[in-house]
């Protein structure tokens, strides 16, 4: 397979959620076998030198992305998920994410799905703030794992977000991305 330029599966969909927002859609990505496989070995491959043990997914084409990469990896996947696919009465204790971007503002991880000494790569689709990622490193440390590096499909991530994160190691498949070179979904 030849050098893919990610860009071209990659769409905006703009005035979502809010007007003046825009989103980043990689369905397309997901959709296509081959550049999906692409993706995966891409950002796969730098984490196995790491040696992660789990992988956290985050919430939906985190978990769909991350689910494919620890299968490479021969690891275990956890879901970092929405609240609203949790009953109220289940029965696994449950960390949550203090803030996300998604619909219901939180995010959820089970707790007994890590383990002390775990060593765990963080997938997610789109770095912009880092804030969810952020969140999920403190729960980690919290649960005595460490992160040994994160995979997504884009990285916007600036310095200052990285440094406040303790600059971890990010694969990525797009650096930097202008959302004026995307075109929207019409």
């Amino acid at each position: 397979m030849t050098d893919i330029d990610f860009r071209e599966y990659v769409e905006v969909i703009r005035d979502w959620p809010k007007p003046g927002e825009a989103m980043l859609d990689i369905s397309r990505l997901l959709e296509h076998p081959d550049i999906f496989h692409k993706a995966v070995v891409t950002l796969a491959r730098p984490l196995v030198e790491l040696q992660p043990n789990k992988v956290i997914g985050i919430e939906q084409r985190g978990l769909a992305l991350g689910s494919a990469i620890a299968y490479y990896l021969g690891c275990g996947i956890v879901p970092c998920r929405s609240i609203a696919y949790l009953p109220e009465d289940y029965h696994r204790p449950v960390e949550w994410m203090p803030t996300s971007r998604f619909a219901d503002n939180r995010l959820a991880l089970v707790a007994d799905s890590i383990d002390p000494g775990d060593r765990v790569a963080i997938i997610d689709d789109w770095l912009i703030q880092g804030t969810t990622i952020l969140a999920v490193l403190k729960t980690l440390e919290k649960l005595g794992a460490s992160v040994v590096g994160i995979a997504c499909v884009i990285n916007n991530l600036s310095e200052t977000r990285r440094k406040l994160m303790g600059r971890p190691e990010i694969h990525s498949l797009i650096e930097n991305l202008d959302l004026g070179s995307i075109q929207p979904i019409d």
